[in-house]
């Protein structure tokens, strides 16, 4: 089954999804040039053992990337680590990584596996490496480099065969001229770079982004998927997406949740998507105001309450669409 889905791999250069590769391969879905490169790319390298570096902006599935490169080698079977460095004080990081062995400090009543130890024979994948700490980053190069680490309160050498897959949102050059990156790590790391494109960049897949995210969210909420109008769907492709991928999604399950329709229009997106701004069900009508006056202004509020649309409106006001009309013209 894996040999004939590779051939459907390599046989069609335009794939706009590896999501078919293995069950448990994650997706990484587009047709822009840069992001075929980029599947190109992972191909190449997911059977050797260099080291890979991922930046990109926060969101643009760089996790996504390190899982790939993964599931495409042939030790796929074998584990797949992955840390946050940012989330983790340092002393954690240390002992995270390289494990510890039993009374190497207060608490540690056994030895202690660490992630790197834990990937052995598969890839060890480091999220934000930029925050860790530079005293880790130089035992980290030191593994790599030797292939070998020594626990927390160890002496001996512990071997291992582990691949390192290391990404960053932070800008690279910025990162070494601060001191926060080193740059021995940096070369150590960079054998193979992949450079990630902002969905800005890519809108052309926009579509194909959404139309997937609505069909595994469907299944997540066990609701048949939405369709997307054609305003809407430019709107998607309008917007300048900071949050990248991520915040796509995001919405996506919004939508899933909060419209009703089976099709998802614009009324239901964010204001800062083009969506339209809440408007308050109740009409304040200031004393002194004449009653033709306040009828306008209930007609204006409640034509607002729905996108301008005059039929909803004359329905929710219980007249004709032509009295409305008249009334608009100030004839009614």
């Amino acid at each position: 089954m894996v040999s004939e889905k590779w051939n459907t791999i390599e046989c069609d250069e335009t794939l706009s999804t590896l999501k078919g590769f293995l069950d448990e391969a994650p997706a990484f879905i587009g047709n822009n040039p840069s992001i075929l490169d980029i599947l190109a790319k992972v191909r190449l390298v997911a059977n050797s053992a260099a080291s890979v570096l991922i930046t990109g902006e926060s969101g643009t599935g760089k996790d996504i990337i390190a899982r790939l490169i993964h599931h495409m080698g042939e030790k796929r079977q074998s584990p797949f680590i992955a840390i946050n460095c940012a989330a983790l004080p340092k002393d954690v990081v240390d002992n995270e990584l390289f494990g510890h062995e039993k009374e190497a400090f207060t608490g540690a009543v056994s030895k202690k596996a660490g992630c790197f130890e834990l990937a052995h024979g598969g890839t060890l994948f480091l999220d934000e490496i930029v925050e860790m700490h530079p005293q880790t980053q130089a035992k980290l190069l030191r593994a790599i480099e030797n292939k070998s680490f020594r626990r927390l309160g160890g002496r001996e050498e512990v071997s291992v065969e582990t691949r390192v897959v290391a990404a960053t949102n932070r800008d690279i050059p910025a990162a070494l001229k601060d001191g926060v990156l080193r740059e021995d790590l940096f070369y150590r790391l960079s054998v193979v770079e992949f450079v990630l494109p902002p969905l800005r960049e890519r809108k052309e897949d926009i579509p194909l982004l959404a139309q997937h995210f609505m069909g595994v969210l469907a299944r997540q909420y066990k609701q048949n998927p939405k369709q997307f109008s054609e305003d809407s769907m430019e709107l998607l492709a309008a917007y300048d997406w900071p949050g990248n991928i991520r915040e796509l999604r995001n919405l996506i399950e919004r939508m899933m949740l909060v419209c009703p329709d089976e099709t998802i229009t614009h009324r239901y997106f964010p204001e800062k998507i083009g969506g339209t701004k809440t408007v308050s069900h109740s009409v304040v009508v200031p004393v002194g105001v004449s009653l033709a006056e306040s009828e306008k202004l209930l007609i204006y509020h409640t034509l607002e309450s729905v996108q301008n649309n005059k039929s909803a409106a004359a329905r929710i006001l219980g007249i004709s669409r032509r009295t409305l009309h008249s009334k608009l013209k100030g004839r009614g």
